[in-house]
């Protein structure tokens, strides 16, 4: 198999375009490679950002890219406005169901046979599972997987955390290299004994730092009718289980009820799924309506970002967090729970706050700390700028990622 000689680096657009790759000329030598990802569903969330840019950087080097899917969304607009090949996968979902995985398994098995991939490279749990049987019953000669995080964390039950951590083991099988986003979810790996004979890289899910350093957030603030001088917390994140929303919304009630006198802050929730409805009652039934507010989707995340003056993320089980990386290149002190890859990214009073996760009131009180204290804020948001590292930008990301299908190619056809 021939080989991609040269991995040039990666230009970003910022602002409104923080998605669309900027892409310098590219060298290759010998054929391009015909590469498929596999995820579960349409999302630009963080595994769905991650696959996104992965698979530009793979057309921008003159590969052919695919990516198979449960249905139509906006990731699949956005990587078939890339260019990328767009196949729907119906029976793929994100529970297990063995009446919809056979038949998925042996669809995307089908797939990949007819459209001769070299490569495929799956993402999350269920998609993990599913992609890597199906690639290992077509024979496709490099299957890579990127370990977004584990299903069998704490807030699963016990039999279900057996079986998916089982699931885990046996799918490591089946693929030829693993990227985790998170130095924690290596270490989980390793105790686990998942993939320890497997190719494996730690590579974090880059964003486009510049794009989140340099944007403004006024725009976002007066389209919301929110006065210079609020105070805005910000949550960005799908409105999916495990990302801590009721807990944030309790905790948010405690914070306004301590609170001493002056300018109410306010609660930005932002992002879209199907927890929306319920979160709304939820604020209503708390009596909160006046300090929250659901923006829905909003395509220009760095904006947002730096329309905030604090991020928070009380997720359950985290991967990594890219949202707070975002906070992070814009400068805004972070309230998040010590879970799964978050440690990685938020020293604790150094670059932001670490509470347990699912403990209302200790979220509450870290943002009533941090609410209090402008000097706190300032502090932390310094140290939220100096953490960046260059390997937590996207140029970084889709570079190593793209080495690392190289070394494993490389390694395998020496096998061989």
């Amino acid at each position: 198999m021939d080989l991609v000689d040269f991995f040039p680096h990666l230009g970003w657009e910022s602002n409104a375009g923080w998605l669309r790759v900027k892409l310098a000329p590219v060298v290759t030598t010998g054929r391009s490679l015909s590469i498929l990802h596999v995820h579960t569903l349409p999302v630009v969330s963080g595994s769905g950002i991650n696959t996104l840019l992965t698979l530009k950087g793979s057309l921008a080097r003159g590969h052919r890219v695919a990516l198979a899917c449960a249905s139509e969304g906006r990731l699949t607009e956005k990587s078939r406005e890339a260019g990328a090949s767009i196949f729907l996968a119906a029976r793929l979902c994100n529970v297990i169901d063995p009446l919809r995985d056979l038949p998925a398994v042996a669809a995307l098995a089908r797939l990949m046979r007819r459209e001769r991939f070299d490569l495929v490279h799956t993402h999350n749990s269920k998609a993990g599972f599913i992609g890597r049987l199906a690639a290992r019953l077509a024979r496709i000669p490099v299957v890579i997987h990127t370990v977004h995080g584990f299903a069998f964390h704490d807030a699963e039950a016990a039999l279900r955390q057996t079986l998916f951590r089982n699931l885990e083991r046996l799918a490591a099988r089946w693929c030829d290299g693993m990227i985790f986003i998170s130095q924690p979810l290596v270490d989980w790996a390793r105790r686990e004994r998942i993939g320890i004979r497997v190719p494996q890289a730690l590579i974090y899910s880059g964003i486009d730092i510049d794009a989140f350093r340099t944007a403004r957030g006024e725009p976002f603030r007066a389209r919301l009718g929110i006065p210079p001088g609020r105070l805005v917390v910000g949550m960005v994140s799908k409105l999916w289980e495990g990302k801590g929303h009721d807990v944030l919304l309790r905790a948010w009630k405690g914070v306004l009820e301590r609170l001493s006198a002056g300018p109410r802050p306010l609660l930005a929730i932002v992002g879209e799924g199907y927890l929306e409805g319920s979160l709304k009652a939820r604020t209503s039934e708390l009596g909160l309506q006046d300090s929250v507010i659901f923006t829905g989707f909003q395509e220009d995340v760095p904006g947002v970002t730096a329309a905030i003056d604090i991020a928070v993320l009380p997720s359950l089980f985290e991967g990594m967090g890219r949202v707070i990386l975002e906070a992070m290149a814009a400068g805004k002190p972070v309230v998040a729970s010590r879970t799964g890859g978050i440690p990685d990214l938020v020293r604790h009073d150094d670059n932001g706050l670490l509470v347990p996760p699912g403990d209302a009131d200790a979220l509450q009180a870290a943002l009533l700390e941090v609410l209090s204290s402008q000097s706190l804020r300032a502090r932390l948001a310094e140290g939220a700028r100096a953490a960046l590292r260059p390997e937590h930008s996207a140029a970084w990301m889709v570079d190593q990622i793209h080495q690392f299908y190289q070394r494993v190619m490389v390694e395998k056809t020496s096998a061989r």
